[in-house]
């Protein structure tokens, strides 16, 4: 990537409903995305997304229902790979290569790994943003699937990662093999980022690394980003948006957070646990697991009929 690139981009203002965390580095390669608009969020029944965050929720207008990083998440992601330009990094899940790109731009070797890139489609479209984006050179594309292709990718190029973004498959078991087959697989200092720990099974991943003894925190974002380090390596820090009136879910109480002081809060698990476990022989792990899985359908059940008016006022629009 060429230094005039680069400050060409940084001259461009973001768009209004876009937030960068204070003291980061900025990009923006949104001219090399050309089919990149501004979703709306009621197009996804995603249990997870979190509706309630103001920030934009850019999408594909090819596929409306799935979205790409925020700009906040993908500023991590760039000021992550600053610190690591000119050593080997992967990543788990790209989708239309957003987070790529922005992984790419910091200088890191890459490798991706992605089903989708088996797709021709998809794969030109990748390719086509990241030569726009001068990076496509440090960008090596790989059709296949976590935790399998991983472990051939290493083997087969004799390879460990000192950066590693997971953002591929949500339900179980599929993070928690993620987080797995790359711990196996990174250098011994290292950085691990996840991006939708919204999702509970995405937490078990986490949950890992941090039972495995690396150091772990989150990051409010619109969609929460977690990172896991050892060694000589350090994570960016990041001040969530101080406007928004934040919480965590369920199941990343106990992690610290980036940028916010820790404060104790009554835990609402825990009255409950002292109530219903006389009456049970679940675990408490079982136990959390399914309060935690309870708070997200309560959720998801309070925009549910906005997502259900917007889906069917699509369908008068364009009836198939």
């Amino acid at each position: 990537m060429n230094k005039i690139t680069v400050n060409d981009m940084k001259s461009i203002s973001f768009p209004q409903g876009d937030y960068v965390s204070p003291g980061l580095e900025t990009v923006q390669p949104d001219l090399c995305f050309p089919n990149m608009v501004l979703g709306n969020k009621y197009d996804s029944s995603w249990l997870y997304l979190r509706r309630d965050i103001p920030h934009n929720w850019y999408v594909d207008q090819r596929r409306s229902d799935v979205g790409f990083v925020s700009r906040d998440e993908a500023h991590i992601l760039y000021n992550t790979a600053l610190k690591f330009q000119g050593k080997k990094a992967l990543e788990i899940g790209c989708w239309m290569g957003w987070s790529a790109c922005h992984l790419a731009l910091g200088g890191v070797e890459l490798d991706v790994i992605d089903p989708m890139l088996s797709e021709q489609l998809f794969y030109e479209s990748v390719t086509d943003s990241l030569k726009q984006a001068g990076v496509k050179e440090s960008v090596n594309l790989i059709p296949g699937y976590s935790p399998q292709t991983v472990a051939e990718t290493a083997n087969k190029l004799q390879r460990k990662w000192s950066l590693i973004f997971i953002d591929g498959h949500h339900e179980a078991p599929a993070p928690l093999d993620d987080a797995i087959i790359c711990e196996q697989f990174a250098e011994a200092d290292a950085l691990i980022l996840f991006h939708d720990l919204t999702a509970p099974d995405v937490g078990k991943g986490l949950d890992y690394l941090k039972a495995k003894g690396w150091q772990t925190m989150v990051y409010q974002t619109m969609q929460i980003m977690g990172v896991a380090w050892r060694g000589n390596v350090e994570p960016v820090m990041h001040q969530p948006d101080n406007t928004i009136n934040w919480r965590l879910p369920p199941h990343l109480q106990s992690y610290n957070v980036s940028g916010v002081a820790q404060t104790k809060t009554t835990d609402k698990f825990s009255i409950l646990l002292q109530i219903i476990q006389p009456y049970t022989l679940l675990s408490e792990t079982k136990l959390f697991s399914l309060y935690s899985q309870a708070q997200q359908v309560y959720d998801y059940l309070f925009w549910l009929p906005k997502i259900l008016k917007q889906t069917l006022s699509r369908r008068k629009i364009f009836p198939s």
